[in-house]
């Protein structure tokens, strides 16, 4: 079905929706093997993900004439109108009824499922039901829906529709290059990793941001720190104009006192950590910190074939990654990393008491545990954080050539992407670690 070829990507979902298109075109086909077609579909999802396009798709696909209900009155008129259309959809059949932005109909949360809104597309379901109407529906959030309304019946099939990875994101991005004018130093596979997980409205408020940089700069193409530049403002809400206003931080970098040298040290200790344990994992380096705060911040790429349990134990390990550079390197501790904290007390607190990976002496499925179980279990985090620190240490200590080359490079540039950090592994010797 040419109709869907407007969607990139997502071809698992792609072919759910060819399916209802061909129910609900070839309907004889199916009605011969004793099959009635189903009552309806939501797709739900993240905003930007291209629910509403995918909707459209299956319409054109379908054949069928479409009535569109979208939250533009107010609520007495609504009513009014969400009845009118489906009795429109009824009167047309067979027909297709959408709903788009359902969970926008009440304007209310998951205290408020019991809304007037909801209530009649519940009644105007079930009268049209079995008399060749089929109701498609958009929703951000289906936690704002009451169940009586999501239940099989009305709503038979639900597909999710996730932010693009992996190859999808890959070939989204393409898409959105593709009549632009690009310097040849684009680099599209670590952009999709950077960008790995976002929506496709954000993919292409990027690629635009990118073109208005280089516009503005009078430039011919869209080169490679024009995106970067872009993902920093769009996705990592790092103030641009902040980063065209830093000093270069190189001169500095050996003095253990400058703010700017520990930003740098302790971002390449996460980096190189992860890069060591994960080869290709890091997806972006950088001395800016988000929204306006100071420090810096590394973008993780997850391997969706990686096992959770080792995913936890190397993030633990990353987490602290850039205290142990700073340690390595200066002699002091880090004092501006309490989140990194945090989130390593956080992850080996799930292992030891969720996974047991300690045994089972300090497992508990209830709020109400005894005082003494409280302090061993606080004592055996508290151990394991320890441990993974010095485990830490022990991967930044057998690979300071690395560390040194990514720090200079970070100082000068103050941001590295995926292929720059392989380059740079490229003229050192990496040292694994058996872990």
């Amino acid at each position: 079905m040419k109709e869907f070829e407007k969607i990139i990507g997502y071809s698992a979902v792609k072919k759910e929706l060819k399916q209802i298109a061909d129910i609900l075109k070839n309907d004889k086909v199916y009605s011969e093997l004793g099959i009635t077609k189903p009552n309806g579909l939501l797709l739900y999802g993240e905003p930007g993900v291209g629910k509403t396009l995918m909707a459209n798709c299956l319409v054109e696909a379908s054949g069928l004439k479409c009535f569109v209900c979208r939250k533009d009155k107010p609520n007495g008129d609504f009513i009014n109108h969400l009845k009118s259309m489906f009795k429109k959809a009824l009167d047309n059949a067979p027909a297709i009824i959408f709903l788009d932005d359902m969970d926008k109909f009440a304007n209310g949360d998951i205290h408020r499922k019991d809304a007037e809104e909801y209530v009649t597309v519940q009644s105007c379901i079930d009268e049209v039901k079995g008399r060749d109407v089929f109701v498609l529906a958009t929703a951000n959030n289906i936690l704002n829906l009451p169940d009586s309304l999501l239940r099989a019946g009305r709503f038979d099939q639900r597909i999710e529709i996730k932010n693009p990875v992996g190859e999808d994101a890959l070939n989204i991005i393409k898409y959105y290059l593709n009549n632009k004018k690009m310097k040849i130093d684009v680099d599209i596979k670590s952009l999709a990793k950077i960008l790995n997980g976002c929506s496709c409205a954000e993919l292409e408020t990027v690629i635009n941001q990118a073109g208005i940089y280089a516009g503005f700069e009078r430039e011919k193409y869209i080169t490679m720190q024009h995106i970067l530049k872009a993902c920093l403002q769009i996705i990592f809400k790092v103030s641009v104009a902040r980063e065209e206003e830093s000093n270069n931080w190189l001169d500095n970098l050996q003095n253990r006192n400058e703010l700017s040298s520990r930003i740098i040290y302790h971002e390449v200790g996460h980096a190189l950590i992860s890069e060591v344990l994960m080869p290709g994992s890091v997806s972006l380096i950088t001395a800016y910190g988000k929204e306006g705060n100071s420090g810096g911040f590394t973008s993780i790429y997850r391997d969706v074939s990686m096992e959770n349990m080792n995913w936890m134990k190397y993030n633990i390990l990353i987490s602290l990654g850039g205290m142990a550079a700073l340690e390595q390197k200066f002699g002091i501790v880090d004092s501006g990393a309490r989140k990194d904290y945090s989130k390593a007390f956080s992850l080996v607190k799930n292992l030891v008491l969720d996974d047991c990976i300690c045994g089972f002496n300090y497992f508990s499925n209830s709020f109400d545990i005894s005082n003494k179980l409280k302090e061993s279990q606080e004592y055996v985090i508290s151990s394991q954080v320890y441990q993974y620190y010095l485990k830490a240490k022990e991967i930044i200590a057998l690979n300071k050539d690395l560390l040194e080359k990514m720090a200079r490079k970070l100082a000068t540039r103050k941001i590295l992407y995926a292929a720059e950090i392989q380059e740079i592994k490229r003229g050192c010797e990496i040292v694994p670690i058996n872990f």
